[in-house]
């Protein structure tokens, strides 16, 4: 800001000067950005977040050569996990930073009226990050013991005996938990399908087994079958498959084969 003052020399004239204020730095610091600026960054960190989460559902739902195949997508899933919340910071800095007393009031008492969902959402980013906890284990808390079903990013959905539990992730480090089996057993189960001869013409195996599976007696939907071609063997789908009892394996792959498949289980 420039303003004028009136000084007076040694003769006694008096001259009328330009003095030029310099901007209060704190000011200065936080007047840097605009709500345009922010949805800038929305859109920015926005366009990652899709790239990253259609590549994860790529070489999820895919297979593809190479002997680094495993080591690729789990560095690939941690990398999206840790994005997620830095987007999330990231955004919430941003907001803040527009108008950090009135923003910054609004942050805070957002926080306090969510605290227990914040809990939760972070409690589930460092388990999906720690990655030990999957969907298909066994797990076993305080009076609960069943299959992992769903991981959403404040609960977990939980299969028991008496129906689907919703368990929060705060709650479930809070009471301890044991892991059955490090592996995915219970009632997951990975299956490859090939067709058989009367079966080949089909165009599309995928959606024809996910509508026959549809009709399958013994498959849980409240885990959706998870389909895919296997591009390292022709003409294999891998089919990833909750079934609501053990014994009820045997049968679908009986029935499985009725409809034009050879069906194996695979080891995982």
């Amino acid at each position: 800001m420039m303003e004028q003052k009136d000084t007076t020399d040694q003769t006694g004239v008096v001259e009328r000067v330009d003095v030029i204020e310099q901007p209060d730095v704190v000011e200065q610091f936080f007047n840097q950005i605009s709500w345009w600026e922010f949805l800038l960054v929305a859109l920015f960190l926005a366009a990652i977040y899709f790239v990253l989460f259609e590549i994860q559902q790529l070489t999820k739902h895919s297979s593809f050569s190479g002997r680094y195949q495993n080591q690729f997508r789990e560095v690939f899933r941690k990398v999206f996990v840790v994005f997620e919340l830095l987007a999330i910071v990231t955004l919430a800095g941003v907001f803040v930073w527009i108008n950090p007393w009135l923003h910054g009031s609004m942050i805070i008492f957002l926080i306090i009226g969510s605290w227990s969902y914040l809990r939760s959402y972070i409690s589930g980013r460092w388990i999906h990050f720690d990655n030990h906890i999957v969907e298909g284990i066994k797990l076993q808390t305080t009076n609960l013991q069943g299959i992992v079903t769903k991981m959403g990013r404040v609960k977990m959905h939980l299969q028991t005996g008496e129906g689907l539990h919703h368990l929060s992730y705060n709650r479930l480090l809070e009471n301890g938990y044991t892991l059955i089996s490090g592996e995915k057993i219970g009632g997951f189960y990975h299956l490859a399908l090939t067709p058989k001869e009367n079966t080949a013409t089909f165009n599309n195996h995928r959606l024809h087994l996910l509508d026959l599976f549809a009709t399958a007696p013994y498959v849980d939907w409240h885990h959706k079958p998870e389909l895919f071609q296997d591009e390292a063997v022709e003409n294999q789908i891998d089919a990833k498959i909750l079934i609501k009892e053990e014994s009820h394996l045997h049968e679908l792959i009986a029935l499985i084969k009725e409809w034009g498949y050879q069906c194996k289980l695979v080891n995982v």
